[in-house]
């Protein structure tokens, strides 16, 4: 596999509490803040990758390199960023990093994972060693959101739904995988068991074992080491972009200013993946629908 410690900007974040506590809770009020009431569906399983929040030091670089990328339609948010809707739902939020000192500049995604009962999985969290960064904040009809970080220091966005719960679409530009990359599977399985209420097992990638969160037959989010090699990265989770043609994509990447960080087909999903770096340093992971069913889901 590349290596590709410099691409992985978002993990450089995963210790600045004081920024997180600062910005995500702000962030996500103000992006669904614009969002106007969508049909109600119902709640997604605990453990269901949900949605995500950009946090980027060039909000308006990322926010024309996605709408072009991936057709996602934005709208402006108080804070001057972004509310991202696909197919008419909110899937994400694009906001400025605020406040930021002069040695905290990488944008990163947030991964946003739901939970059933969010006060719960607080408590779980503090009870098993995490970090609580964000206290439960209710936004709007969307639900309470709250900001942990795992005894690795991987940070996540737990999503208890509302009336309104985001995501819930399929399809190329939609949200498709989450994945944490740890230094310990072993104990992060065990955290997030807890903390999220869900079963994790490990399914056979071809002769390499790939651990995922989820009941038997239904994996909604991975977990994998990080590789030896591999030792300046840091625990953090992944948000995965589901495209339908992923060489036609990453030439996109690149006519739009992003950066192509590496391209493997021996990823554990078993499909065609890419890791990308938007023009304002985040990064996330293209997979090729259709290319792996289990995947895919």
């Amino acid at each position: 596999m590349t290596d590709f410690r410099k691409g992985w900007t978002m993990q450089q974040m995963l210790q600045r509490s004081t920024l997180l506590r600062r910005a995500v809770g702000a962030a996500a009020a103000a992006v669904l803040a614009v969002a106007a009431p969508a049909p109600a569906q119902e709640a997604p399983p605990p453990g269901s990758f949900v949605g995500a929040v950009l946090l980027s030091d060039n909000a308006e670089a990322a926010s024309a390199f996605y709408a072009e990328l991936f057709g996602w339609d934005l709208e402006r948010a108080k804070d001057g960023g972004y509310a991202v809707r696909h197919n008419g739902r909110i899937i994400a939020g694009i906001s400025p990093l605020q406040n930021a000192k002069e040695d905290i500049e990488e944008s990163f995604w947030l991964v946003g994972v739901a939970v059933d009962d969010i006060a719960r999985s607080l408590e779980a969290a503090a009870k098993g060693n995490g970090r609580v960064y964000e206290q439960a904040e209710r936004v709007g009809d969307h639900g309470h959101f709250a900001v942990i970080a795992d005894r690795q220091k991987a940070p996540l966005m737990l999503v208890e739904a509302g009336r309104e719960p985001l995501g819930g679409i399929t399809g190329p530009g939609s949200w498709v995988w989450a994945e944490l990359w740890t230094s310990d599977v072993e104990d992060a399985a065990t955290f997030y068991a807890e903390v999220l209420g869900v079963d994790n097992h490990q399914l056979d990638r071809g002769g390499r074992s790939y651990r995922v969160i989820g009941p038997a037959g239904e994996p909604r989010a991975g977990m994998v080491a990080i590789p030896d090699e591999l030792e300046t990265v840091e625990p953090g989770w992944a948000p995965y972009v589901a495209v339908a043609d992923l060489a036609a994509a990453l030439d996109e990447v690149k006519r739009l200013g992003g950066e192509v960080v590496f391209n493997a087909a021996e990823h554990p999903a078993q499909g065609a993946v890419a890791l990308i770096r938007d023009p304002s340093g985040a990064v996330l992971f293209l997979y090729q629908i259709g290319s792996h069913q289990e995947a895919n889901r």
